[in-house]
């Protein structure tokens, strides 16, 4: 036998054997594998040939789509050598998984978006400390103190909008995500944007969708996730100049706060008591940091790359995804509008915290709209332990859990025959106190949810009693025609087009 056969020969047997090793170390991941459902499993690449050639977002969500009523949770899936546990449609799974202490970790595809140490993607001991600290940047007190900014700058909003009256239907996403790009500086940063009042900030909005667009796209593409493969594409040095933009600003916010310490003596001894004062969220991680070595400027920058993109991009993709279904649902704006002019009537007046209490139907409308369109449509974390899901499956230790908020949202168990209408009645009062609490999680749930949920929802309201009081919206689109893209974020394409009169 010639060397070259014998060379051919042990190659072969020492694949053969790193295979049964594998197989071996791995036998938890395919037991567990074993006992769920799920599409057929090719050797090697799993289900990855569900989405190959697939445009991100788009026919990501037809395999969604078209597999999510076969397979109940949990569903077992493999994205090439990574094992995902799957829940689509069973809120005990998912109150398990999101309140897990094991279950806290994000799922290594979070590091992609280069804030490894801000709240969004941080790893569970980093990010349990950093909760702590920035949770009273978002208290009652601070929030109470945000309301009159909410108000100045929708003021700014409803002026600019007067002149796009009766000249047609055009898309008011980005006059929504300026106004909340104003107000997140204003309130969170202490600084004045006025990007309202100019173009400049057009080029960074734009970047920060590409960018997140360019992410989406690689999480679908396992080949990519090797840095040292994807820097090798285009699509890398696209991102790499999106990124360079985005995170440019909070390295100039962090300049200028270096040179210009914004603490008062109040700030730096507290109260009477001795308790700490309700800080803005620049305030409060500065504050943190002169007293925390472990906070490097690194984890600064990282904490200010995620407050921005998550505080303005999220409520205004909801405000503009809510915008469009009042228009296209005319007796829901009606609604509104009654309620709106019940409670706070003057235009000329700014909208209190006590007046948005008093807009009821208006939060069911929000909550609606975040159900048939929730802002983050997939949430995925990482099991550190085996984790018991219910008497039959376990999360085994090193899998990923990946649950898909879009079709728990449409589950017709739940949300009954017609799970995709537009219908604010599924959030009277006696439904909720009826539906599972985890059924519903436009902003994830659990100890890991949204910081700033209570943020969202009162900039949204403030800004939405004001609109609706001054112009009445109205669009040629139907629900029927609505295109919705899966991404990072999920986004409406035809986008919030509408037209605008005066009332």
């Amino acid at each position: 036998m010639h060397f070259h056969d014998l060379l051919i020969y042990a190659s072969i047997a020492l694949t053969l054997v790193a295979m049964v090793y594998v197989r071996w170390k791995r036998q938890k991941l395919y037991n567990a594998a074993g006992t769920m459902n799920g599409p057929l499993a090719l050797p090697l690449i799993g289900q990855l040939y569900l989405i190959f050639g697939a445009k991100p977002g788009d026919d990501l969500l037809k395999v969604i789509n078209r597999f999510s009523p076969l397979y109940n949770s949990p569903v077992g899936v493999w994205l090439g050598p990574v094992f995902v546990v799957a829940i689509n449609d069973n809120p005990n799974h998912i109150q398990t998984v999101l309140n897990s202490p094991h279950l806290l970790n994000k799922m290594f595809v979070y590091n992609f978006f280069r804030v490894d140490l801000g709240l969004f993607a941080s790893p569970a001991h980093i990010w349990k400390n950093d909760r702590k600290l920035l949770n009273r940047s978002f208290s009652p007190a601070m929030l109470a103190s945000f309301v009159d900014t909410f108000n100045d700058k929708d003021f700014i909003m409803v002026k600019n909008l007067k002149k796009h009256v009766g000249t047609g239907e055009i898309d008011l996403h980005l006059h929504i995500a300026k106004c909340f790009i104003d107000s997140l500086f204003s309130t969170s940063f202490g600084k004045d944007m006025n990007t309202q009042g100019h173009d400049g900030v057009d080029d960074y909005l734009q970047k920060v969708d590409l960018f997140f667009s360019l992410i989406f796209k690689r999480i679908l593409s396992v080949q990519r996730y090797p840095i040292w493969l994807y820097r090798l594409t285009e699509d890398y040095k696209t991102e790499s100049k999106c990124w360079e933009l985005s995170s440019g600003m909070s390295k100039r916010l962090l300049q200028e706060r270096k040179l210009h310490p914004r603490q008062t003596e109040l700030q730096q001894q507290g109260d009477n008591f001795g308790r700490k004062p309700a800080l803005n969220f620049a305030d409060n991680l500065f504050d943190e940091a002169e007293n925390n070595p472990s906070l490097t400027e690194e984890h600064l920058l990282n904490h200010i790359d995620t407050i921005i993109a998550a505080g303005h991009d999220t409520t205004a993709n909801a405000v503009s995804n809510l915008l469009l279904m009042l228009a296209i649902h005319q007796d829901v704006q009606e609604a509104v509008y009654q309620e709106v002019m019940s409670v706070c009537p003057d235009k000329t007046k700014p909208v209190t915290t006590e007046e948005t209490n008093g807009l009821v139907y208006t939060e069911m409308v929000c909550k609606e709209t975040l159900r048939l369109f929730p802002v983050a449509p997939l949430l995925a974390r990482k099991s550190v332990t085996d984790v018991k899901l219910d008497e039959k499956h376990t999360i085994p230790a090193g899998s990923c859990v990946c649950i898909c908020v879009y079709t728990m949202h449409r589950e017709p168990s739940i949300w009954g025959p017609e799970p995709t209408k537009f219908n604010p009645d599924h959030f009277l009062p006696e439904k909720v106190a009826n539906r599972h609490p985890y059924a519903y999680i436009p902003f994830s749930g659990g100890p890991r949810n949204c910081i700033g949920i209570r943020y969202a929802w009162l900039s949204m309201k403030i800004l939405i009693a004001h609109l609706v009081r001054n112009y009445r919206f109205k669009t040629s689109l139907r629900m029927e025609d609505l295109d919705v893209k899966f991404a990072i974020m999920m986004r409406i394409t035809n986008g919030c087009m509408v037209s605008i009169e005066e009332r």
